[in-house]
């Protein structure tokens, strides 16, 4: 049974925030995370949270920085019994997650290793999905750079975002099927198809499936239509109807779509939580302020 509350990820501070949007409580249920958590779900059912870690040497734009060292991790709800799931050398740079309660998956993307994984639950039968360019030899080519992710279990499908440079208008969201085709793997597989391109930086995605709508943040040049909520209608895997739904993001990341509370809610790098109506032209409200944020999970 969901709790309502919205679990934010706090990177420098290194915290696992629940946040009470009704009274404004807010307290850290993990702390210590350390190699700069970005991606997080919520377990409702088992009381389970997970996130991901970038790793350590994140910063600095020089190639030699950029290790292997990205990270799954799970906790109860209330902090206890924290481990890890997919242990640091496995992939490089872990941004947003999501679980699939329905089958037991997590899924993330790995944004230097350039890759979509899947693994069970447990972080057992971790498997490449997506796999655009090869590290260390292709990092530098922001274009193969993979980051937001969701899944639409219907139709079978996987969506990601490939966010290219900063604020470089050569953002896409790309689409696959959830099954590697007969014979092909990830990297030779070739039903990976845009289905939106020329976008400023796409970053996570939110599949509203009861309403086939795809939500996503974009960090891109505000000029260029950056640093928006975006929306798209989707049909059999076809995006139509792009629309800016809200502006004024500050560096924005992480959303999660609130149906009972009927709004999405949106995190920023600038530390700003924010709630957009759905269904509404109202501008975005603001509606508390922390450090820096990354990804948030409705409990």
């Amino acid at each position: 049974m969901s709790t309502g509350s919205l679990f934010l990820l706090q990177p420098l501070s290194g915290d696992i925030i629940e946040f009470n949007p009704e009274t404004g409580e807010r307290t850290s249920v993990v702390s210590g995370l350390g190699s700069h958590p970005d991606g997080i779900a919520i377990d409702v059912i088992n009381k389970r949270i997970y996130w991901t870690n970038m790793g350590e040497h994140k910063e600095p734009d020089t190639l030699e920085f950029f290790q292997a060292d990205g990270s799954v991790e799970t906790a109860n709800l209330d902090g206890s019994g924290r481990k890890r799931l997919v242990e640091n050398g496995v992939f490089v740079t872990g941004k947003q997650l999501l679980h699939d309660s329905d089958n037991g998956h997590l899924y993330w993307c790995d944004r230097e290793g350039m890759r979509v994984l899947r693994s069970n639950d447990d972080g057992s039968n971790l498997t490449v999905l997506i796999q655009t360019g090869l590290f260390p030899k292709d990092a530098r080519d922001y274009t193969r750079h993979c980051v937001g992710i969701a899944i639409d279990l219907k139709n079978d499908f996987i969506y990601w975002t490939q966010k290219g440079p900063s604020k470089g208008g050569k953002g896409r969201i790309m689409r696959a099927s959830l099954a590697l085709p007969e014979g092909k793997t990830a990297s030779t597989r070739q039903d990976i198809k845009p289905v939106m391109e020329n976008l400023p930086e796409p970053i996570d995605l939110e599949f509203d499936f009861h309403n086939n709508l795809m939500y996503w943040t974009d960090r891109g040049d505000k000029l260029q239509g950056g640093n928006t909520l975006n929306c798209a209608s989707v049909q059999n895997g076809e995006f139509t109807d792009h629309r800016i739904l809200a502006t004024g993001l500050d560096e924005g990341i992480g959303l999660a779509i609130d149906h009972p509370r009927g709004v999405i809610w949106i995190t920023d790098l600038g530390g700003n939580l924010w709630q957009y109506k759905l269904n509404s032209d109202e501008p975005l409200q603001r509606i508390a302020s922390f450090e820096p944020l990354t990804g948030i999970a409705l409990g």
